[in-house]
C-alpha cells in the first residue's frame, strides 16, 4: 500500500507538496480534482540518455462554471518523470494532485 501525498495548485507552474513544499518530482499521480473553466495541463515528462521521451501528460477541460473534476487513477496511477508541472486555464482554477 502507498501512502498518498498532497499538492494543491492554484497558479500555473511546478507542482509543490502541500505538507514539504518539495516540489513533485518523478512519482505517480493516483488521482485528480479540479475546479475552474477551460483546459488543464498536468505534465511530467522527461528526455533519458538516449532521446526517449517518457513520462505523461494528463489533459482535459472542464465547461462551465458549475464543473469540477475528479478522476482516479487505478492500477498504478499515471507515471510521470522529471518535475510535475501544472498549466492552469485562468485564475480562479485550482488542482489538487494525490500522488505517490
Amino acid at each position: 500500500m502507498t501512502n498518498l501525498r498532497v499538492s494543491f495548485v492554484s497558479t500555473s507552474g511546478d507542482a509543490v507538496d502541500t505538507v514539504s513544499g518539495a516540489t513533485l518530482k518523478d512519482t505517480r499521480i493516483r488521482a485528480i480534482h479540479a475546479t475552474g473553466v477551460g483546459d488543464f495541463v498536468i505534465a511530467g515528462t522527461s528526455t533519458d540518455p538516449f532521446g526517449t521521451v517518457t513520462g505523461n501528460i494528463i489533459k482535459f477541460a472542464n465547461t462551465s462554471a458549475s464543473d469540477s473534476t475528479d478522476q482516479d487513477f487505478l492500477d498504478g496511477g499515471i507515471r510521470m518523470t522529471g518535475t510535475v508541472s501544472v498549466t492552469l486555464p485562468v485564475s480562479a482554477a485550482t488542482v489538487t494532485i494525490y500522488y505517490g
